[in-house]
């Protein structure tokens, strides 16, 4: 991303979380990022567009983040300790964007919501991976329970860093999550506790991960397909766009994606401006890096 576009993502979080999003003006995003509100146009079609992106940009780099803890291949204990000292530090750093959604409280946008309950689902995931691999099978019928646990034990710290703007060491706060939450998971093992939840009664959307990345897609290719109609382009130059469109779709439902004929494919499109949050959407689903 360009400095002038994360500068005007940095402005619009600051003036949210002073003003809240809707008693913010394009024009003060702008202003206080230091450019032309004609400049703010040329990276984002409207405030929705803003907004979201916003929150795809938080969305995309803790994931990128937590990754690269996976990536170091550390036992189960240490993995998720390092990955909530990365969240902790993460959140830190967002508190303005953080701010604005808890206290706006609404809904501001169709593809706002998307991202947010694609990122609520991610957490859920990762929750439910991370538990299995340190307690493994003896979890199995408690695993929602624990899951609920560990992210309300989560939620509470984050929160109050947030909102109270307490201080919290990264480096003490997921050892010390996890020594809390193996006393949770003991003493329910050791009373022998029913689960009161259990995979049966949650949504379906818990249930199925493949469901995630198949939703984001399809959407994904949804608002491509809209924006491609919008687009000053030639009519062989769309047809040449809608043809990319239909490889990736192609692709995506083979066993394996090709990550090399997916960064080409999505050179096409990264390459203009009203479709880069698309191009980054489909690099997260597919997980690979755009080309420069």
């Amino acid at each position: 991303m360009n400095e002038k576009k994360l500068s005007l993502l940095l402005a619009g979080m600051k003036l949210f979380a002073q003003k809240g999003y809707h008693q913010t003006s394009i024009q003060e995003i702008a202003n206080e990022a230091g450019v032309s509100k004609g400049a703010f146009y040329i990276y984002f079609q409207s405030k929705e567009d803003f907004i979201t992106t916003v929150f795809s940009h938080f969305y995309t780099q803790i994931k990128e983040k937590m990754s690269e803890v996976d990536e170091k291949k550390q036992p189960a204990r240490e993995s998720l300790a390092n990955q909530i000292a990365v969240l902790t530090e993460y959140i830190a750093s967002y508190k303005d964007l953080i701010t604005m959604h808890l206290r706006e409280n609404i809904s501001i946008g169709e593809n706002t919501d998307k991202i947010i309950k694609e990122m609520k689902l991610q957490n859920f995931y990762w929750m439910k991976d991370k538990i299995t691999a340190i307690y493994g099978s003896k979890l199995d019928d408690l695993l929602i329970d624990t899951i609920i646990q560990l992210e309300g034990l989560l939620n509470g710290y984050l929160k109050w860093m947030v909102i109270d703007n307490i201080q919290v060491d990264k480096n003490e706060i997921g050892p010390f999550i996890i020594r809390r939450l193996d006393e949770i998971v003991q003493g329910m093992l050791e009373k022998e506790e029913k689960p009161l939840l259990s995979a049966a009664n949650i949504p379906d959307t818990y249930r199925y991960e493949q469901q995630l990345n198949q939703v984001a897609l399809d959407d994904v290719i949804a608002d491509i397909g809209k924006k491609l109609n919008d687009l000053n382009l030639d009519i062989s130059k769309k047809a040449q766009l809608q043809k990319v469109v239909e490889t990736i779709k192609e692709e995506a439902v083979k066993e394996e994606p090709s990550p090399i004929i997916i960064q080409g494919l999505l050179a096409h499109f990264s390459a203009i401006p009203m479709l880069q949050l698309e191009s980054e959407q489909l690099a997260d689903i597919f997980n690979v890096e755009l080309l420069n």
